[in-house]
């Protein structure tokens, strides 16, 4: 959606979509150094709902704006400016930093490693984070040609049906099989990307079918708020029941609580948005979530936020723990904001915009 007719609270929804992905990463990296007990159930939460998240918004924005109803292949080229351009910009950049850590931190990275990232660039399952750009695209193009040909119900038949072909078939992604050489790599790798696409199409028709009712009026209400709050708590209830997910590396647990949990908390975060009043810190992390996203963990932002706060941190006498975690909040993001501002301003043309634009203001319509 354009600038002028975006809706707030969903830009909402994507900005704490990506800052519970951060915090997920932070939560990873820092087990390492200071274990604390929260840490996994915290992980077990925002893993079980925050990358289906971003395709439910997708599939309610697809209904909204009446994708399927333009040409195909204005669709496909359209979706490859914004979606596989970012990729591939980003997946070079990864590769030179590799090079880069090959030549100065050999310890970190052998150049033989380099065929293992090359691969899986080349075949769409994608380095690090970056796996998400081409399954929203494989996602949303496969959505959107059997929308074209399908009534509803056989999109849910078909889509359902998928769903569970790839929890099924999902084991076989971590076989050892798949390293036993180069050509086996690329086959899993690209059987991989696949998969997601398809997977990716399930949490867009949950969005799609769900669009009018999300929307649906437009004024703020407590009970709302209060839904949506409910449905995360129950979320982190059922998730720690599942246990540890991971989208990414296709683990699921149970597959059916799973979709569950998907659903409750992508569309608490939704709810709880829309109720609450807008916020810039959000709106800022939800409008610029593709950059944010490709770079908090490779461009060393978040390396450098962790060793930033433990320095600071022993000069804190008191609360450190709570100086220690809003130290990494404000660290990061105003790194962040300097590295949007780079690429809304520099480097636009690496991310699929034809000139530098972006405004933050804040509309009360919604």
């Amino acid at each position: 959606m354009n600038s002028k007719n975006r809706i707030t609270y969903l830009d909402m929804a994507k900005g704490a979509g990506i800052i519970l992905m951060i915090t997920g990463h932070l939560t990873g990296s820092l087990q390492a150094i200071d274990f604390k007990p929260y840490f996994s159930p915290l992980y077990q939460f925002i893993a079980s709902f925050h990358m289906p998240l971003f395709f439910i918004i997708s599939g309610i924005l697809l209904r909204l704006t009446g994708e399927e109803e333009k040409e195909m292949g204005l669709i496909v080229l359209r979706k490859a400016r914004t979606l596989l351009l970012p990729y591939a910009s980003f997946s070079l950049i990864y590769f030179t930093i590799n090079i880069c850590t090959c030549l100065f931190q050999p310890d970190l990275l052998q150049f033989s490693d380099l065929w293992r990232f090359f691969i899986y660039s080349v075949t769409l399952r994608g380095v690090s984070v970056l796996w998400f750009l081409p399954a929203l695209f494989l996602g949303e193009i496969l959505f959107l040609w059997c929308r074209k040909r399908m009534d509803k119900q056989a999109l849910i038949t078909l889509f359902c049906v998928t769903g569970l072909l790839v929890f099924f078939f999902s084991p076989l992604f971590g076989s050892s099989v798949w390293e036993e050489s180069l050509l086996l790599m690329a086959a899993g790798a690209l059987l991989h990307a696949l998969a997601r696409g398809l997977l990716a199409c399930s949490f867009l028709l949950v969005g799609y079918l769900a669009a009018e009712a999300v929307t649906a009026g437009e004024k703020r209400s407590f009970a709302g708020f209060l839904l949506g709050a409910a449905m995360l708590v129950a979320t982190g209830f059922l998730g720690s029941l599942n246990g540890s997910v991971d989208l990414n590396y296709m683990v699921f647990g149970n597959y059916f609580l799973y979709m569950v949990c998907a659903c409750l908390g992508s569309f608490g975060v939704i709810l709880v948005c829309k109720h609450i009043p807008p916020s810039r810190l959000l709106l800022f992390y939800g409008c610029n979530s593709l950059v944010i996203m490709a770079t908090h963990m490779e461009f060393k932002v978040m390396l450098h936020t962790i060793r930033f706060s433990y320095w600071l941190n022993q000069y804190v006498t008191r609360a450190k723990e709570w100086v220690l975690y809003a130290t990494m909040a404000v660290f990061m993001t105003v790194v962040l904001m300097g590295i949007v501002w780079l690429f809304d301003h520099w480097l636009y043309f690496l991310i699929g915009k034809r000139r530098p634009e972006r405004r933050y203001k804040i509309s009360e319509e919604r």
